[in-house]
């Protein structure tokens, strides 16, 4: 496995994927990190590279995980991003073997807005996502397999004629789920958030919900890119608000489990943002909560399957007050929209349904001209998923 832009112990990456595959496969990850090593852990091999200071200095990234995968053996290449299947494509040509493509994102908008800060001028974001869509498309057909995190980022690629296997970023399920005491009312989880997670929206509305419901409080579970701390103080709310900063998996779970409701509030700035599927949507989930979510694709793909929430306008701050004052006062209501939730993800979207998907496609792949992509029919489980 290729990353050029992810850690190690990525959740999809390492702890998913890898591990899933380690069970059967012969499994090697490598990936940049501040810290060169190479160590074997839960069944996988895992080789770090100098990680460039500089987003100008990437190449540099790139180039040493060209190196290091060259001095290995190999029978599939397993490439996340557009950039490390353009080494993948390559050590094929050199060495042989067969190429998966992992698309996480909506590249060419992650590219335009994440990587180069195109926000205002739209004629020079639609010339960036129009050449960066023609490099991936035309490197996704010379994939032996191409996988997605989620219909909306895999139908770009169905347009020109690609099958894809569907894998979203389920959680695992844990041998026993969050119970105890709910010390919080509306929980806030993720990683690096700022702006188009919908931060300041949530916290305006939460002056509005703290008008009508005083005691109402608010955990952020997680690391924060933003001043978070000035925004608290301008609304008057810090005396309500709970950081808690970065978390470990369990001790997340645990945070979340004490909460009443969940809040995924991504705003839709870019594409990437507007097709995504959270990783947090499916933890409150898990844990038992109502969500409180963006009417976005994706979102109200799985919301809307088994009324596990409220799709609100992420830039609407009435509406989204008004959704939390709702399930606050009606507890009921709110608490079988939770059980509803995690039925779903206890009884198809967790990872080890989704985790034979990847163990399936990998068994598909089959011999095939370098250059002439084999096609893996469209998995049947995440297509009822879809629908």
């Amino acid at each position: 496995m290729l990353t050029s832009t992810h850690k190690p112990s990525d959740i999809r990456i390492f702890h998913k994927e890898a591990k899933t595959l380690a069970n059967q496969h012969d499994v090697a990850v490598i990936a940049p990190d501040d810290d060169l090593r190479e160590l074997h852990q839960s069944g996988v091999r895992v080789i770090t590279v100098k990680k460039a200071k500089n987003k100008v200095f990437h190449f540099l990234t790139l180039w040493r995980v060209f190196k290091a995968a060259l001095r290995q053996k190999w029978d599939i290449i397993h490439c996340h991003e557009p950039d490390s299947l353009v080494v993948g494509l390559f050590l094929r040509s050199l060495k042989g073997g067969k190429v998966v493509y992992d698309v996480h994102e909506h590249w060419p908008s992650e590219i335009s807005y994440g990587w180069l800060k195109v926000k205002r001028s739209r004629s020079i974001k639609k010339v960036i996502e129009g050449l960066s869509w023609f490099i991936e498309g035309g490197m996704a057909k010379l994939s032996d397999c191409v996988i997605a995190v989620s219909n909306s980022v895999a139908e770009r690629f169905r347009r020109d004629g690609v099958n894809v296997v569907i894998i979203p970023n389920v959680p695992f399920l844990p041998e026993t789920l969050p119970k105890g005491r709910k010390d919080c009312d509306i929980v806030l989880m993720g990683g690096g958030l700022q702006e188009y997670h919908g931060v300041k929206e949530l916290f305006s509305a939460f002056v509005e919900v703290k008008g009508i419901v005083p005691a109402v409080s608010l955990k952020v579970i997680g690391d924060v890119k933003m001043d978070i701390g000035k925004l608290l103080l301008e609304l008057g709310i810090k005396n309500n608000v709970i950081l808690t900063g970065y978390l470990d998996l369990d001790k997340m779970y645990s945070e979340i489990g004490k909460g009443r409701l969940g809040v995924v509030l991504f705003k839709a700035e870019f594409h990437n943002a507007y097709l995504g599927l959270p990783n947090k949507l499916f933890d409150y989930m898990l844990c038992g909560l109502p969500v409180i979510a963006s009417d976005f694709p994706e979102i109200r793909r799985v919301v809307s399957s088994v009324k596990s929430g409220i799709l609100v306008d992420p830039e609407n701050v009435n509406e989204i007050a008004r959704a939390i004052v709702y399930l606050l006062e009606n507890p009921a209501k709110a608490k079988k929209m939770g059980i509803r939730g995690r039925r779903l993800i206890e009884r198809r979207m967790n990872w080890s349904k989704i985790g034979s998907v990847l163990t399936e496609a990998y068994r598909t792949i089959r011999p095939s001209n370098p250059f002439i992509p084999f096609r893996i029919p469209d998995q049947k489980l995440l297509s009822r998923e879809g629908r």
